[in-house]
């Protein structure tokens, strides 16, 4: 919607409460940084993991949402859409969050610092244990993304500033 922000009220009837897109990532960044959070998310991408592979699916099925938050922390919205595309099909994503997730990838809120911090604390909650193993065979856009992703990590142990925009 032409001059809808970040900061933009929508009713949610629901709960019967108005609240902005920087008022659900704020929610969901302090979901995300409770230790509880990765367990819950690496569970959910396992149990999905055993029944594709059940049906000859080979592609690392937990690398997909991984790869959608390297592509969006990088600013590749195409390859993010079609990651999160995958994700939605393969790992059976609810419908909220992957509109949440899409609202990311098709406004430009990448550039909002919540919002890295939120795509990058999920991409922590998720990472595949062994993504570092990989930065030599997926290549150089691969790595490119990785050491974005590490960046953003530092950032996080390291907040510089208060300013809501990157």
């Amino acid at each position: 919607m032409k001059g809808t922000t970040i900061d933009s009220k929508f009713y949610f009837q629901s709960i019967d409460h108005q609240a902005s897109f920087r008022d659900i990532v704020s929610i969901a960044n302090a979901f995300l940084k409770d230790s509880t959070a990765r367990i819950y998310a690496i569970k959910s991408l396992m149990d999905r993991r055993g029944q594709l592979r059940e049906i000859g699916c080979s592609y690392p099925a937990e690398y997909l949402l991984f790869d959608f938050c390297l592509a969006a922390l990088e600013g590749d919205f195409l390859d993010a859409k079609l990651y999160l595309a995958h994700s939605y099909h393969l790992l059976r994503l609810d419908h909220s969050f992957n509109l949440l997730l899409s609202v990311i990838v098709t406004e430009p809120l990448m550039r909002y610092k919540e919002v890295r911090e939120f795509v990058t604390l999920l991409a922590k909650a998720i990472k595949p244990g062994n993504s570092e193993t990989y930065l030599d065979t997926y290549g150089q856009e691969y790595k490119r993304r990785y050491e974005i992703y590490q960046e953003e990590l530092k950032k996080l142990h390291n907040p510089t500033g208060s300013s809501s925009k990157v």
